[in-house]
């Protein structure tokens, strides 16, 4: 089913809009409420496709001549997949732009892409820096780019009322609206439109979610949090952070409800699917001297001594642990990919994920464990160092969902056989392994039929390395399985 909607004027009739990739039923459904609520939240399990029906409904607005300028904020670490996703799923021609460089348009491949409406202008906005105290002229910057449609990636981000981020976010949409207004040009409801993205929108129920609302139309929930939690909210007497319970509860579920869709795995029917991304590392650039040293000459030096190789096999060793950050020994050369891994690792638990770490050497894989356990992570090391009972424990953490977001970090070796990992959903490669059997059997310990949501393996993937060389090669075997197994699904496409 394709969402119908009016074409770019009133001759024009109805016009069928035909999406890049296929859309799933629960955000068909999405792009449709969103269209006609102009503000509005999808509240989305993890890898339900939050962002694909968030551009699918841009491209409707766009189509109907209503959007040109749309501003994504999301957590920095999430706006590599927003670049992917704009490539893979938006239908129309388009620029983006970020605080340093402009991409897109031109770029594309023309054919697939059609001129039915005015290029639409993207800015990707990472969170962190946009709301940071000293950044006002990011902020400044934003405002000028005057946009039609702001996408709020992972809103519960902004659930506290008194943050700043959520602050200034709600102040520049307000500001933005009146100038509107004072154009005389808008009506009930002016741009720039909100949409809310979020997985886990209200651990403490409704009032997580009146910043979010707030932010998007301050007219549903009001704009004072004190006088919403007076109205709605009944605080223990002697503990007055914690929440009794709620009062006016049909009223405000209705005003949720009517704003907001909200889908589990199980309703979309995608449980046990699976997802892939990447998140590319870029090296220090002495680094990268190094790197190259070390690939034509078999040897390098750095300020810990001189890396060398014997012979190819060896070089590659070398270079795979180069790009990794760390020696044999375990001597730190770079925190690049760690530094990737820890901003990623906040963001899953922040959705309340657990998560399996893969690494191929030992130093990566405590490296991975003191960053998850610095997350906040119920965090496990399982490699060649620990004993057999604590390899059970940390495995059966995961042996169905734990209440409390648990990390587990693997050697390869460790955790690629005979178990289940199903209260995970979500399996991270530090590094890939070389051989087919032991990546495919990686990806298997958070699947199989007690999985009940859609898992995703994420790859932090250096680019121009032999990182890249692995993924490549890990194609090639994969095709060679597909073919035996007569199984067409392919798994590491588009990496």
């Amino acid at each position: 089913m394709h969402p119908v909607v009016k074409g770019d004027n009133a001759s024009s009739g109805l016009t069928r809009y035909v999406p890049r990739t296929r859309l799933f039923k629960h955000q068909s459904r999405g792009v449709v409420r969103a269209i006609k609520k102009k503000n509005y939240a999808f509240y989305f399990e993890p890898r339900l496709g939050k962002s694909k029906t968030a551009l699918d409904t841009t491209a409707v607005h766009a189509l109907r001549g209503d959007v040109e300028r749309v501003l994504i904020v999301g957590p920095k670490i999430s706006l590599e997949v927003w670049e992917a996703e704009l490539e893979k799923h938006f239908p129309f021609h388009y620029r983006a732009e970020n605080y340093d460089y402009e991409w897109g348009g031109l770029s594309l491949d023309k054919s697939k892409r059609r001129r039915t409406h005015p290029e639409v202008k993207f800015f990707l906005a990472g969170r962190e820096h946009t709301w940071h105290t000293a950044r006002k002229h990011l902020r400044k910057e934003l405002e000028r780019f005057d946009p039609d449609l702001i996408i709020v990636d992972e809103s519960h981000e902004y659930k506290r009322a008194g943050g700043r981020g959520a602050q200034d976010l709600w102040r520049m949409v307000r500001r933005l609206r009146k100038r509107r207004r004072g154009e005389g040009s808008e009506g009930k409801k002016p741009r720039p439109w909100v949409l809310l993205l979020s997985g886990t929108p209200g651990a403490k129920g409704y009032i997580d979610l009146f910043s979010q609302f707030r932010i998007m139309d301050e007219r549903l929930l009001g704009t004072n949090v004190s006088d919403f939690k007076a109205d709605n909210v009944v605080y223990h007497p002697k503990h007055h952070w914690m929440i009794l319970r709620y009062r006016n509860k049909q009223r405000l579920e209705k005003i949720i409800r009517a704003n907001s869709l909200a889908v589990s795995a199980d309703e979309a029917g995608l449980a046990n699917e699976q997802f892939f991304q990447k998140l590319s590392v870029e090296l220090p650039p002495k680094v990268k001297k190094m790197y190259l040293e070390l690939a034509t000459e078999f040897l390098t030096e750095w300020e810990g001594g001189v890396i060398d190789a014997a012979n190819a096999g060896v070089k590659r060793l070398r270079l795979l642990q180069l790009v990794g950050g760390y020696t044999t020994e375990g001597m730190e050369i770079h925190r690049a990919k760690v530094k990737v891994l820890e901003s990623y690792l906040e963001l899953l638990l922040a959705q309340e994920e657990s998560v399996v770490v893969y690494s191929r050497f030992r130093p990566e894989v405590a490296a991975a464990f003191e960053v998850a356990q610095k997350a906040g992570f119920r965090s496990f090391r399982v490699d060649g160092t620990i004993k057999r009972s604590d390899r059970s424990v940390a495995i059966a953490s995961l042996a169905s969902r734990p209440k409390t977001p648990t990390a587990i970090c693997f050697q390869y070796q460790a955790g690629s056989r005979s178990i289940e990992l199903v209260g995970a959903a979500e399996t991270v490669y530090y590094s890939t392994p070389d051989g087919w059997i032991d990546y495919f059997q990686t990806m298997k310990r958070t699947q199989g039929p007690n999985q009940k949501r859609p898992v995703r393996y994420t790859h932090l993937i250096a680019p121009g390395t032999v990182d890249v060389s692995t993924i490549t090669g890990l194609q090639e075997r994969e095709d060679w399985h597909q073919s035996f197994m007569k199984n067409p699904r392919r798994y590491l496409f588009g990496l």
